[in-house]
Formats: structure tokens, C-alpha cells, sequence
């Protein structure tokens, strides 16, 4: 069987090429391999509720026995999902089938607005695969060699983006909002309409100090433009709250959010503090995104959130982040990390490599990029699979270093 957790998604296809069936079966945070070996699932950004959800499987199944056609009252009921988590803070939303959908809508939305036109993006930022989500990316892989990029974007360092320079995370923080004032200076038309940020980098669980996110959008306020979160990795439950941008203190003139939206449906949404000007709102009309499956799919996501499931997902956040904070290894640069989501950087591309197939070997699967291995598991997850996942990792890192 290939091993997942591979560095580009395309190498997925592998399994295809030579004829090796996928995983036969699973329950929860737990995978059967083909060959009957169990295996704890620690890379899934989409099925958060996780494998057989049973609640899920029944809401999906009613929808699909309803109507489904049109306006829905899935949709509606989404819609005070959205109103009652926000605290009424938004007062329209945009249905979209992905992610990379509800960026560009937002973008759209901010350059019609406010009649300007340049957009400020971060460095190893993901906001899509499509052409301005990927041109908005500042994660190298989604532009090389393809060409020029979307006009009026400009790249602006991350809080974490300095740290090669500046060791100390607070000084790393407040050294990219000084350099980010001289690429505006410098670098920029001065016709900014938004700036669009991440609570935490998806690439590679990147999490700036307290404050970071607040004082970006004081940034962006301060020069006329409109502050976009997009939360379509960390929102709905990821971070240990129902969304990253509540514990941050910021007020986001845009919220967008996707992937555990839909538990494996496709369904993202583009949430407005105030509702777009009418001749704005033709360019947003058709597509998918409100279709009646994916809405009570998403309806079924909130209710298990609200009934336990998010503060099952936080205590069991707490305990992978005070694993990963015990790791002591001259092979890991830093562990970091915020909730349910997690990162070991090694200062070997190897090593890193060595440590998530060793895993994979002992039934965890993880991810990688580049030099660090990330955990970003279903909010079903056990404590217990947790713990045991800290301790093979530690003796994995315990018997590599000794051959250092």
C-alpha cells in the first residue's frame, strides 16, 4: 500500500497506477488498510465528524429523500447557524461550491466596494488552487512556472515569515508589520481594497503571537481597506473555538469558511459584516453552493459543534498541544501549533521524511511539507489515540537521534 502524507497531492494517484486498493473501511478517526491493518487517521482537513458518522449519515440521507431543488430549508437553518455563532455579526452570506470560490467571490465583493483594486496577501499563504486563489497564495508551489500573476496582488511577510531572522516570535511579528508598511510604501499602487489573512498558515500550521492578527487588521483599517479572514482550514471547530478570528479579538469585514463546513461536501461561505451594494450582486448569482445535500450537511456539522463535539475537540487539542510542546529532539527545529492542528519542523527534509513513514509503519498517518510534519486530524479523534500518537512519535524521535 503507498504510503499517504506525501508532500503534493498529486502523488495520490499512485495507489491507481499499481492496482493497490484504497482503505476498505473505518469508524471514527480509524482506517482499515486493504490488507486489514488499522491505521489512526491524523491528516483530514474535510470528514472532521469523521468515518460512519451515524447522525450524518441520517441527515444526509433525509435530505436526499427530500426535495432537491431550489431554495431549502436546509439553507435557511445554515443560515442561523451562521447568525447564532458570529453573534450576529454578519449580515449576509454567499453560498460557494469550494473554498478557492469564496476567496475570489471576497475579492470581487472588496474590489467593487471600495473601488480599488489591489489585494494584500501574505507569504506561504494558501487561499486556493484556482488563478487569483493561487495568485493571492504565497506558497511558491501553487505559482511556479505558471505565469504571470493575478494584477494588483501584493505579497506581505507573516508573522512567522521572519524567524530565519528574528528568533524571538513577538519580535517577528512586530518587525513584518514594519516591513509590510514599507512594501505598501514602496511596492504597492496605494489602491488597496483588502487585505486577506489566515489565522493560522495551513501550509504548515504556522500560529503568529497573540495580537498579530489584531494589530493586520488595525493595518488594513487604517489604509481604507477591508480585513478578510479566511478560516476555510482553521474555522468550524479547528483551533478548539467555533472559530479562530473569536479569540483573537478581531472584527473581520469578510469571513470565509470551507472544507469541515461540509464534512467531505462541497460547500464553503463567504459571511459580509455589511450586505454588498444590489449592482454588486449580480456577479455572485448561480453556481451550486446552496445545493440542499450540502447545506444539511453543514447543518449537521454545527449541531454535533454545539452538542459537545467542539469541546471534545478543544480538551483533546490541549492534550496534542502539550505533547508537542514536551518534544525535546536534536533533529525537530520547533513545534507549534493551535487546537486539533499541529507541526514538528525538523531541520532535515529527510528526517522528516523518515519520521512520517516510521509512523506510517506503526499505523499513524500524517502529513509533510517540505521540512515539517503535520497533524491535523478529525474532531472525533480520542484522547487516547492522541497519546498514543505522542508516544510513538517521541520513541520514533528518541531512536533517531541516537543514530544522529
Amino acid at each position: 500500500m503507498t504510503m499517504p502524507g506525501n508532500e503534493h497531492d498529486f502523488d495520490l494517484l499512485a495507489p491507481l497506477k499499481n492496482g493497490t486498493a484504497a482503505y476498505s473501511d473505518g469508524r471514527g478517526a480509524e482506517l482499515t488498510g486493504p490488507d486489514g491493518r488499522k491505521y489512526t487517521d491524523l491528516n483530514e482537513m474535510r470528514i472532521v465528524l469523521g468515518q460512519h458518522n451515524a447522525a450524518f449519515d441520517v441527515a444526509v440521507k433525509e435530505a436526499l429523500g427530500g426535495v432537491t431543488k431550489g431554495a431549502s430549508a436546509y439553507k435557511e437553518r445554515l443560515f442561523s447557524h451562521f447568525i447564532r455563532s458570529t453573534g450576529g455579526a454578519f449580515e449576509a452570506a454567499f453560498l460557494a461550491s469550494s473554498g478557492s470560490e469564496a476567496v475570489e467571490s471576497a475579492v470581487r465583493i472588496a474590489r467593487a466596494a471600495t473601488g480599488r483594486t489591489e489585494i494584500f496577501s501574505f507569504w506561504n499563504s494558501i487561499h486556493g488552487r484556482t488563478y487569483l486563489s493561487s495568485s493571492l497564495s504565497g506558497l511558491p508551489k501553487r505559482k511556479t512556472h505558471q505565469g504571470f500573476i493575478e494584477p494588483g496582488v501584493v505579497l506581505l511577510p507573516y508573522a512567522a515569515s521572519l524567524k530565519d531572522t528574528f528568533s524571538d516570535p513577538e519580535q517577528c511579528a512586530a518587525e513584518s508589520l514594519k516591513l509590510a508598511g514599507r512594501i505598501y510604501e514602496y511596492g504597492s499602487c496605494h489602491d488597496g481594497a483588502a487585505v486577506i489573512v489566515e489565522p493560522y498558515q495551513g501550509a504548515d500550521v504556522s500560529v503568529p503571537p497573540r495580537g498579530w492578527l489584531k494589530e493586520v487588521q488595525n493595518w488594513a483599517h487604517e489604509r481604507g481597506m477591508l480585513f478578510i479572514v479566511d478560516e476555510v482550514q482553521t474555522g468550524m471547530g479547528r483551533s478548539g473555538e467555533m472559530y479562530m478570528y473569536q479569540r483573537e479579538g478581531v472584527e473581520p469585514d469578510m469571513l470565509l469558511l470551507g472544507k469541515a463546513l461540509g464534512n467531505g461536501f462541497h460547500i464553503a461561505a463567504l459571511l459580509v459584516r455589511r450586505r454588498p451594494p444590489e449592482e454588486v450582486l449580480p456577479m455572485l448569482s448561480g453556481g451550486s453552493g446552496d445545493a440542499p445535500l450540502a447545506c444539511a450537511a453543514a447543518c449537521c456539522v454545527y449541531d454535533q459543534l454545539q452538542n459537545g463535539l467542539l469541546e471534545h475537540a478543544a480538551a483533546v487539542g490541549r492534550k496534542l498541544q502539550d505533547g508537542l510542546r514536551q518534544i525535546r529532539s536534536p533533529l525537530v527545529r520547533e513545534t507549534r501549533g493551535v487546537g486539533l492542528a499541529g507541526a514538528v519542523e525538523f531541520f532535515s527534509g529527510e528526517r522528516c521524511a523518515e519520521t512520517v513513514h516510521a509512523l506510517f509503519e506503526r499505523g499513524f498517518l500524517t502529513g509533510r511539507t517540505k521540512n515539517s510534519l503535520f497533524v491535523k486530524p478529525p474532531y472525533v479523534v480520542t484522547e487516547e489515540q492522541t497519546g498514543a500518537f505522542l508516544e510513538n512519535l517521541e520513541d520514533i524521535l528518541k531512536k533517531s537521534g541516537a543514530r544522529k
